[in-house]
């Protein structure tokens, strides 16, 4: 007589649970490579608020209260907090996973008065420098907290600005250390919570057809991994202001949402951050007839002037 478990015979149901299993170590395994980086983001707002009851006195206006006080004349700290340059040359593989743990999306929380609610969301890209939590981004990512701090503004719905590792750490921002508004960089202070941030290697200024690489998070997508050439080297002088702008072109893509990501070379340095894009269409008055984007960033040596011993 055949015994049975829900209808089915017990040899069928051992078959079909060993099946099951195995299947959900598979599926294991592939989830460990396939990462969820959204419930990270979504993740991100209740670590926010937990860090904002813990620590009351940060937030963006405490941050715009004291950006002037916080910003320097360009001297944040000494070469040697830096890392110094790699000489050996990875793969693509090896380089990717060594440079997404540098990487970082920055974003900021807001509360929603309709809805009654907080919510994180990621704006832009950046690069951690330093393990004490210094970080490279763009200037105008953080423009409207340096410029709304200067004129003594506040914003009551912006909560807290914050960058987030590959891992889901999520560290607040504290301070706005250095920016240069011409060539788009700024230099800012999050705060470690506590661990050790890993910075990426800063590398040398790269000649045109250096290999380089891009990992950055645009709209839509995280820690997204491209590879191209440097393209270009330039500088503009402006006689009236008496100020240059330096313009490193590569050809590695990139869009919206990966402004402050970093750009590396074959052994993993830090040798550019992504500034802005330039599209030059057959038909400009009309934006007709796209044919190319010139991928403006900025050369890492103005990210190394700023630390000199």
């Amino acid at each position: 007589m055949c015994k049975r478990f829900l209808g089915l015979p017990l040899s069928l149901t051992a078959i079909l649970f060993v099946v099951a299993v195995s299947v959900m170590s598979v599926r294991a395994e592939e989830n460990a490579r396939f990462i969820d980086y959204a419930s990270m983001e979504a993740a991100a707002t209740g670590k926010l608020r937990n860090y904002m009851k813990a620590h009351p006195g940060i937030n963006s206006d405490s941050l715009r209260k004291n950006v002037l006080g916080s910003l320097t004349d360009g001297h944040v700290g000494k070469a040697s907090d830096l890392l110094p340059a790699k000489k050996k040359k990875l793969t693509p593989q090896e380089l990717y996973e060594t440079a997404r743990k540098s990487s970082l999306i920055f974003g900021k929380m807001e509360h929603n008065d309709n809805f009654q609610a907080d919510s994180a969301y990621k704006t832009a890209s950046a690069v951690v420098l330093t393990p004490e939590g210094v970080c490279a981004t763009n200037y105008h990512v953080v423009a409207d907290l340096v410029l709304s701090g200067a004129l003594g503004q506040t914003d009551r719905n912006d909560l807290i600005n914050f960058v987030m590792d590959c891992d889901g750490n999520v560290f607040p921002l504290t301070g706005v250390l250095a920016v240069d508004p011409i060539n788009d960089w700024a230099i800012i202070k999050v705060d470690p919570c506590g661990q050790k941030l890993t910075p990426a290697p800063v590398g040398d200024d790269v000649a045109p057809g250096t290999p380089v690489y891009c990992l950055a998070s645009p709209t839509g997508n995280y820690f997204h991994f491209t590879d191209g050439m440097v393209s270009n080297r330039t500088r503009t002088f402006n006689k009236r202001t008496g100020l240059t702008k330096y313009i490193l072109d590569i050809t590695a893509d990139y869009g919206v949402g990966a402004s402050g990501g970093p750009v590396f070379d074959e052994c993993g340095n830090l040798v550019a951050l992504v500034s802005s894009t330039l599209s030059v269409y057959a038909q400009p008055q009309q934006y007709r007839n796209f044919q190319m984007a010139y991928k403006q960033t900025v050369p890492v040596f103005l990210i190394k002037e700023c630390f000199t011993d």
